[in-house]
């Protein structure tokens, strides 16, 4: 019999919750073990982001994401083998291929651009993520202006200090309070920022989850 850790490491344990992404990255869903063998994983039919049942074609391949506590978030390719109905349908899935690491850190990365907010004293100053993980995210803003009249500048924090910033996942404004890993000036001036997220819900902790497997699973399918 495999120990906790293998167990965890090679495929997700009964009881687990994970995300489902299909091999062209059109369709992320969360979902729920409920039967873990080597030769075949079984799920609950699992909903996307609105609450929807997803449905997946036999012979669909998919990528499956679990996020144990004692090791990096790990995922494993799988095809759709049998769809059963019942009063909790199931997916049947076999394995196509080993599990890996997500990334060589906690969370996996992706490279999203979308706009995001910093909230200064002044209002907010708008900039544009980088690259977005489950744990934290890297930001790019403008250059800061050259002293003139009508001139504002804006210091961003300093590492260690928090933050609050605001972004958009699935359509709803979201503010993340976060804590500043790193600030540097790159070569054209833009300024780069990079935080660790801090106290997060299980929503948004799993629209974050989402949003970044399904970006690496469309640059994985390209």
């Amino acid at each position: 019999m495999p120990d906790s850790l293998t167990l965890h490491a090679t495929r997700p344990a009964s009881g687990t919750v994970v995300d489902v992404v299909t091999g062209v990255g059109s369709t992320s869903a969360r979902s729920l073990v409920d039967s873990s063998l080597e030769q075949e994983l079984v799920l609950e039919v699992g909903s996307d982001t609105a609450g929807r049942r997803v449905r997946l074609a036999l012979g669909a391949a998919v990528t499956v994401w679990w996020s144990p506590e004692e090791i990096p978030v790990r995922s494993r390719p799988y095809e759709v083998v049998d769809i059963r109905g019942g009063g909790i349908p199931t997916w049947r899935l076999r394995p196509t291929g080993p599990a890996v690491d997500g990334e060589r850190r906690t969370h996996p990365r992706a490279p999203l651009h979308v706009p995001v907010g910093l909230a200064m004293p002044s209002g907010m100053m708008l900039g544009e993520t980088a690259d977005v993980s489950e744990g934290g995210m890297r930001v790019i803003f403008v250059a800061e202006p050259t002293a003139g009249f009508g001139d504002v500048v804006h210091p961003l924090p300093d590492a260690g200090e928090r933050a609050t910033m605001a972004i958009v996942l699935d359509g709803n404004r979201v503010e993340l309070r976060c804590r500043v890993v790193h600030r540097a000036r790159l070569s054209d001036g833009r300024r780069s920022l990079r935080v660790a997220f801090e106290e997060l819900t299980d929503e948004v902790r799993s629209r974050l989850r989402a949003a970044t497997a399904l970006e690496l699973a469309r640059r994985a399918s390209r």
